[in-house]
């Protein structure tokens, strides 16, 4: 099924769980009212309650949060209307004295559930944003936990069920469009004004959450569609706003669907050079962009068929990919910069009928679908976004990248016009495709590797804000500053404390390109002193805890070595099994000798991975080394690193 470009502007990589919560449904002794009253034009400014609630998600372990959420007219022009609930979480800061002005996160989409990707991810992602300033996250209006939610499950039903279906492009944009409108009809049904879930209903709801929580300012973050968001507030509301990030810029101005063609041959074009450029890469992976072309071709004419695991469920699903599909597929991977490194292996995979990494990447989207409000993704580009491009300058657009016309053409535009047309049925504001004058400090931060917003879109809205700061990662991909890169951390953290002083720009040139992934391995001499063992590891894997190392961050290729006292193999075979959500013991691939150790290696293939648990015991110790990667890749890596690490392991003398 051709994959709709709207839906391209999600790549989030995340778990998912669904749980309901509503503002109506808490005791009113939580309630808490705000009494006081702004002046505003010589008239008392209305200021919303809002009220404690439990969280409705997973809170990280070890972080304070505080939840609750906010009612607000649907349409503020009609106050006695329909209300919104608007939920928000504050993720205290750990310092003893934070600053007084919190950070509040805006997120993309438009239409990601902002909560519960924040929560699924803090640790790693969000955390070191609140070394002294609280975190202030919110679910915007017609999404998430919020209400009403915008959801569209028509359109994820429709998306499992062609899964493993090849359908014409006619075909696939008809049913797609046929479940559009189903959910549109729905969501009418329910008297939602579609019409008033934009990016200045947001704005506004924004300043009331930080009127209703009591801050005198506070400082924006906003992450894709959230730096439109964070541009439309800075234009409307600029009172109480301290500080802007834009991070990975949408500038109210710029055409994004007649774009689209450009920025996807750009970070294409990053792609294939920075691989050329790198001589280990190159040697693996030559002539990357025509073999990339030439596998989809061959995709077209014989669809690939892999079996995806949902990340969250378990569950399997058969999956059909043609080469339309891998064309966006592969085009999407370059938001996250984690996977990058990955892109020209699964390209080189896919040519020769190896789909292990594909079929994992594939099965982050399938719960990656769960993190959107589709509805509220049109209402917001009919809104504003979709009336100020036209089929005529995105079909002009196509023509002037030949290359990847043909995989476009079917998909970009037309149908998201057409919907449009009965979605909200408005006619916008001219000031929505304006640029935006403010003199609030901002910082503008793009990745090289960006597929959506390139980095001359920073460069384009930092044109008419006077005092911004604009800085391009080399080697990242979108979102940069959660893509655990040090780097843009160091430099946000830095301008929060200080937004009228340039930040240190030295890291910048510390930023290595990205580490390709190739089917290779050189091991080097290890000593554990913790554990007690020596051996040999892989020469420039990453140890992501004590005696575990991987090949990236994604973790899909992991050698770990161990050494626990007073637990038998059984025992620890087990506990490693059950870890794996493995049943029953893994089945026994053989057995060896080494260094004065008898090993009994195991093997299970779950969730889409290999895994080898090999145990031996020594005078009251289990040693073990377990290892995992994908299918295609465990018989080189069962030869080249899981067995030379077995005969070179021993206890320390």
């Amino acid at each position: 099924m051709t994959i709709k470009i709207l839906r391209l502007t999600f790549c989030c990589f995340l778990a998912f769980t669904i749980v309901l919560v509503s503002c109506s449904k808490k005791d009113t002794d939580d309630k808490v009212k705000n009494e006081h009253t702004v002046e505003s034009n010589g008239q008392d400014e209305w200021i919303p309650e809002y009220e404690t609630v439990a969280c409705p998600f997973a809170v990280p372990q070890g972080t304070e949060v505080e939840c609750g959420c906010m009612t607000v007219p649907e349409n503020r022009r009609q106050p006695d209307g329909n209300q919104v609930t608007i939920q928000f979480a504050i993720f205290r800061s750990k310092s003893r004295n934070p600053e007084s002005d919190p950070i509040v996160y805006l997120a993309g989409g438009p239409g990601e559930h902002a909560l519960e990707s924040v929560a699924l991810t803090f640790d790693k992602r969000f955390a070191p944003l609140t070394v002294n300033r609280d975190l202030i996250v919110f679910d915007q209006r017609g999404t998430g936990y919020s209400e009403p939610a915008l959801e569209c499950p028509e359109l994820i039903e429709l998306a499992y069920e062609v899964l493993d279906q090849n359908l014409e492009s006619d075909e696939a944009i008809a049913l797609e469009n046929e479940a559009t409108r189903d959910c549109y009809e729905r969501l009418k049904e329910q008297d939602i004004d579609l019409s008033s879930y934009n990016s200045v209903e947001s704005a506004a709801d924004l300043n009331d959450l930080r009127l209703a929580l009591g801050y005198d300012e506070w400082n924006l973050f906003g992450i894709s569609y959230g730096t439109r968001l964070a541009l439309t507030a800075m234009r409307d509301y600029p009172q109480g706003i301290r500080s802007v990030i834009l991070n990975s810029t949408v500038p109210l101005q710029a055409d994004l669907y007649e774009e689209m063609p450009a920025a996807f041959d750009r970070a294409l074009n990053v792609l294939v050079t920075s691989c050329a450029n790198d001589p280990i890469a190159n040697k693996a992976y030559p002539d990357l962009k025509e073999v990339f072309f030439d596998t989809i071709d061959q995709l077209n004419d014989a669809p690939a068929r892999f079996t995806s695991i949902h990340p969250l469920t378990g569950e399997s699903y058969d999956v059909l990919m043609s080469g339309d599909n891998f064309f966006n597929f592969i085009i999407s991977t370059l938001y996250s910069t984690e996977v990058i490194s990955l892109v020209p292996k699964v390209i080189f995979d896919a040519q020769t009928g190896k789909y292990g990494t594909l079929a994992l990447l594939v099965g982050s989207n399938l719960l990656n679908m769960e993190l959107r409000s589709t509805g509220m993704h049109y209402s917001v580009q009919c809104n504003e976004e979709l009336p100020f491009n036209s089929e005529e300058k995105i079909a002009a657009s196509l023509e002037g990248h030949p290359d990847i016309r043909e995989y476009l053409e079917d998909s970009l535009g037309e149908s998201s016009l057409a919907v449009c047309e009965y979605w909200t049925n408005t006619i916008p504001d001219p000031v929505e495709n304006e640029p935006v004058h403010s003199a609030i400090p901002t910082l503008i931060l793009s990745g090289e590797f960006d597929p959506i917003t390139p980095p001359a879109w920073g460069k384009l809205a930092a044109e008419t804000l006077t005092n911004s700061r604009f800085f391009e990662f080399p080697g990242l991909g979108h979102d940069v500053l959660v893509s655990g890169n040090e780097c843009p951390v160091d430099i946000a953290l830095e301008f929060l404390d200080n937004p009228y002083s340039e930040p240190d720009r030295t890291c910048l040139e510390e930023i290595e390109p990205p580490d390709y992934i190739v089917l290779d391995v050189n091991l080097t001499p290890f000593t554990n002193a913790l554990f007690g063992i020596k051996g040999v590891i892989p020469e420039d894997w990453s140890e992501i805890t004590p005696g575990v190392y991987s090949r990236s961050e994604l973790g899909i290729t992991v050698i770990g070595q161990q050494a626990i006292p007073g637990m038998d193999a059984d025992a620890i075979l087990g506990m490693l099994s059950g870890s794996f959500g493995i049943d029953e013991d893994p089945d026994k691939s053989l057995s060896r000798k080494s260094n004065g150790l008898e090993w009994t290696i195991f093997q299970e293939e779950i969730l889409g991975m290999v895994i080898n648990i090999a145990l031996a015991e020594g005078e009251g110790i289990t040693y073990f080394i377990l290892f995992t990667c994908v299918p295609d890749d465990h018989p080189f890596y069962f030869d080249n690193l899981l067995i030379p690490a077995i005969d070179a392991f021993s206890p320390n003398e």
